[in-house]
């Protein structure tokens, strides 16, 4: 999908004067254009399908065992209540079933599916059925722990908290394999 960049900065300009704002004020001038990109980068991943893109680059055939486990990749999203940040990482355990996915792949699905309007719940939900789906993995762990700026500048107002959320596939939706993928990742 393309952004609609001139509408969206009329969008902004018309935002701006709800709240009493003048637009054409010297310190506001580029806002709207400003806020208009940003956007764009925020929201790139709305109508992206990432799983060809992972199953695509992804090496079939390796003698792959044990599982593979990549932990702590920083991203960042928009909470789609609020349009506010919230930021942290995800940590992934699969194990692999048809390929393996190289690691630069799974920091593009993740940043793929963080790049649009989400909640925390199902954008791990989503990296983790990516995953199962591109890879034919046998089992799947996908974990996010994250600060949220809905929760830190309104409402409560709690700075510093964090929520953590998983989701698992296949033989790690039950244990003792679960057990094992949490303790790869760092759940005990």
């Amino acid at each position: 999908m393309t952004p609609d960049l001139e509408r969206a900065r009329r969008a902004v300009e018309e935002y701006l004067r709800a709240y009493g704002l003048d637009p054409a004020d010297p310190t506001l001038d580029r806002t709207p254009d400003r806020v208009a990109r940003l956007g764009g980068e925020l929201f790139a991943g709305v109508g992206v399908d990432p799983v060809p893109a992972l199953r695509d680059s992804a090496v079939a055939d390796v003698d792959a065992r044990g599982p593979v486990a990549f932990r702590d990749v920083p991203f960042r999203s928009t909470c789609e209540h609020h349009l506010l940040k919230f930021a942290g990482t995800v940590s992934v355990v699969y194990l692999p079933g048809e390929r393996v996915a190289g690691l630069g792949a799974i920091v593009a699905l993740v940043e793929t599916i963080a790049a649009r309007p989400q909640v925390q719940e199902r954008l791990t939900d989503e990296v983790a059925l990516g995953l199962e789906h591109a890879l034919g993995a046998v089992g799947v762990l996908v974990t996010a722990t994250a600060e949220h700026n809905c929760v830190a500048m309104r409402g409560p107002r709690i700075r510093g908290a964090s929520v953590t959320t998983l989701a698992a596939r296949g033989r790690y939706a039950t244990e003792p394999a679960a057990a094992e993928a949490r303790a790869l990742v760092g759940l005990g």
